[in-house]
């Protein structure tokens, strides 16, 4: 690894602007975010508080183990990745700063991890730096360093996914050979982030040429310590305690999970790479885990996104936060005069129809939420405007964007993906949809549940109430009842056996079952309708949010049942869970080739889709106008499902996984570890904590045998 040079900026117009970036935030007045707070002092006579809690974890996940740090102000993420290429990376929810080590291919692989009996451990200095110290191991010869990166994680990520590209700025940092040898940069907003590197045991550490190389002691192994630090503002964690009730389920690592990604300024997305507000992943999470939560937890996440909504109300998908959002504001045209204010996102769609459900559920349904209403809608964005005015504003936004399809119904007239932008949805890789602009699952789902929940909130005191407005909320919800119609497929039975039969050994598996559980036509829906209505043929998940926020008819009950108890590549089952994507009906070698179980939306596992259905199926249970018949199909659907969820309960807070054919079956391998994996699964993830209110259906008794 080259020492990198002192810091320099091209005289480009963006970098002459970057170069008086730091200057500039000695000025800075404060952006208004509560994780953007200046003044941390505790008052000079407060009372001594009780020691933080201590939360400790780890996660194996394939090659890559994984260690969660988080007490008092420290909290941070820790991956050591063994192979060929071993890598240590530590990510910081403070900031969303993040570091990593790349080290040289090694001629044979290597386990990499944390020393025996030495967990990840706090650190926090009187100069306001603080981070985790770890006792690495690794069972090689020597780890020489080639690539290091001290930077926002979302620098991270853009150069992990294929570099920075042209225009980034310079993330130079300093070496300071020691001992012990150190890594410092001082980042774009003016935060200081360091690496330490000293060896241990009889290890040693040499400087070649300006590389970092690490050689192994007598006993073949590389032992080093490190030391990763920051001086970002700490977040403040919730305690476990106050972030679920009674009613919470007892799973261990899910409330681990949730805590370490809790906060009372805003609930993270995921760790590593999502380690900051996301809009979409906190209200689904919310709307899922609401019986679970306490009060204070539910209303830091709904806060942090009302403190975020657009103008006209519009939902805000992701923050770029700390250095890589002073890259961005200082790019701009006016600048702002607080260079580290939050730069937001507001690109997709779906989000903007999550608010309203999750609003009502909370506010009107729940007991705590209708007890604590009147003072939560009291509160103030950072802007200053009232919660309730914020919320109406997003009603507003609702009912404006919904009204085009009352007035002249069809395909052209739904809610479409902002122009010129290939995602909007939660399937938001750039082939999730497989080229649609029209998602099944925001116009058969979360735009009727949004208008529903929009006339409810209109119509109660909390925001007028607004007799018009509620009415013509309802109106248009009326007007929104069977859109599904625009996305029906049918296959005849034989073209579908032929397609299943042809796709089982394109990719491996043994297709006997799947083709014989095809005894009639195969009818679902798209995952999207392209620019001209036509429908997108790929089975997908997405009928889970039907069945989490209508109450849909029999029929699409059945297909859905049929779905999840058909074994893939006729149906979702397989062994690993249930797929989120089956192309085997495309039709199309095209669209089928953007749906492999490399894609990041393709015929891969995510966690929190198996709960969404899993829940959905549930409430679907509960009613009490369904045929005999459709009740007896998802009760078998329902024990199909959960097959899967508890045979993968180990994955259950990851974000996704694959799979790979071994003797004709799925067995599972963790995404991103692979070749040809498009990128990376986080090992815990927002809404992947949502089993914290289910509760699997109680198993099948076997009938009582009769006296001898």
């Amino acid at each position: 690894m080259r020492t990198p040079p002192t810091p320099s900026l091209p005289r480009s117009r963006g970098f002459r602007i970057l170069a008086g970036v730091l200057l500039a935030l000695a000025a800075c007045a404060g952006s208004g975010y509560a994780d953007h707070r200046t003044d941390v002092t505790p008052p000079r006579h407060a009372a001594p508080s009780p020691a933080p809690e201590l939360l400790r974890f780890d996660i194996m996940a394939g090659s890559i183990a994984n260690h969660f740090y988080r007490r008092g102000p420290i909290a941070a993420h820790l991956l050591a990745t063994s192979g060929m290429a071993p890598r240590l990376l530590v990510a910081f929810p403070a900031g969303n700063a993040g570091i990593v080590l790349g080290f040289a291919p090694l001629a044979q692989p290597a386990a990499f991890d944390l020393a025996p009996l030495a967990p990840l451990d706090g650190v926090e200095q009187p100069d306001g730096m603080r981070g985790v110290m770890a006792h690495l191991v690794a069972r090689a010869p020597a780890l020489r360093v080639h690539h290091a990166m001290l930077a926002g994680i979302r620098f991270l990520r853009d150069e992990m996914a294929g570099g920075l590209g042209p225009g980034a700025p310079s993330l130079a940092y300093e070496v300071d050979p020691g001992p012990p040898v150190a890594l410092r940069r001082t980042m774009l907003d003016g935060r200081r982030i360091e690496l330490r590197i000293e060896p241990r045991e009889d290890s040693t550490l040499t400087l070649e040429k300006n590389d970092i190389v690490l050689h192994a002691g007598p006993g073949g192994e590389v032992h080093f310590l490190v030391t990763a630090l920051q001086d970002e503002l700490p977040l403040a964690p919730f305690p476990v305690e106050e972030i679920v009730n009674a009613n919470a389920a007892s799973d261990t690592r899910a409330r681990q999970a949730l805590s370490f990604l809790s906060y009372r300024e805003k609930l993270l997305a995921g760790s590593w790479r999502f380690l900051t507000y996301f809009g979409r992943d906190t209200l689904l999470a919310l709307q899922m885990l609401l019986p679970a939560l306490e009060p204070p937890a539910i209303e830091a996440g709904l806060g942090s996104v009302l403190d975020r909504l657009a103008p006209d109300g519009d939902v805000a998908h992701e923050e770029a936060i700390g250095e890589y959002a002073v890259w961005l504001n200082a790019m701009t045209t006016p600048r702002p005069a607080d260079l580290r204010a939050p730069v937001l996102d507001y690109k997709m769609i779906d989000d903007d129809f999550l608010l309203a459900p999750m609003a009502a559920a909370y506010l009107l349904d729940m007991p705590a939420g209708r007890a604590r209403a009147e003072a939560f809608l009291a509160r103030k964005t950072p802007s200053g405007m009232l919660y309730r005015d914020a919320l109406r504003q997003n009603l507003t936004l609702v009912l404006a964007r919904t009204a085009p399809f009352a007035a002249h119904p069809g395909p052209e007239t739904l809610v479409a993906l902002k122009p010129g932008l290939p995602v909007g949805n939660w399937r938001d890789s750039n082939q999730g949809l497989g080229g649609g602009n029209i998602p099944f699952d925001v116009n058969v789902a979360l735009v009727p549940a949004a208008l529903r929940a929009a006339a409810r909130l209109f119509a109660s005191n909390l925001l007028g109430p607004d007799a018009a407005a509620a009415s013509e909320a309802q109106t248009l919800s009326d007007a929104w009842k069977g859109v599904e119609r625009f996305f029906r497929v049918e296959i005849p039975a034989a073209t579908a056996r032929a397609r299943v039969s042809e796709y089982a050994a394109a990719v491996g598996l043994d297709g006997a079952a799947a083709v014989a559980s095809i005894d009639a036509p195969i009818r679902f829906f798209a995952i999207a309708l392209d620019a001209a209505g036509k429908p997108i043929p790929v089975m997908h998940s997405d009928t889970g949010f039907v069945l989490l926020f209508d109450e849909p008819s029999p029929e699409l009950l059945s297909l859905v049942a049929a779905e999840l108890l058909r074994p893939f590549p006729a149906g979702l089952r397989t062994d690993v869970g249930m797929l989120v994507a089956n192309p085997a009906y495309a039709g199309d070698p095209a669209l089928a080739a953007m749906f492999t179980r490399a894609d990041y939306h393709g015929t891969v596992v995510w966690s929190w889709q198996q709960a969404a259905m899993a829940a959905g199926l549930s409430r679907q249970l509960s009613r009490k106008d369904l045929p005999a018949v459709t009740r007896e199909m998802l009760l078998l659907a329902e024990r199909a499902l959960w097959e899967g969820i508890e045979a993968t309960h180990a994955q259950r807070a990851e974000e996704l996984w694959s799979w790979e054919p071994v003797g004709g079956k799925a067995v599972l391998i963790p995404f991103g570890q692979a070749r040809g994996h498009v990128d990376e699964s986080n090992a815990l993830q927002l809404w992947s904590t949502v089993y914290l209110a289910l509760r699997p259906p109680p198993r099948p008794q076997p009938p009582r045998s009769g006296p001898r």
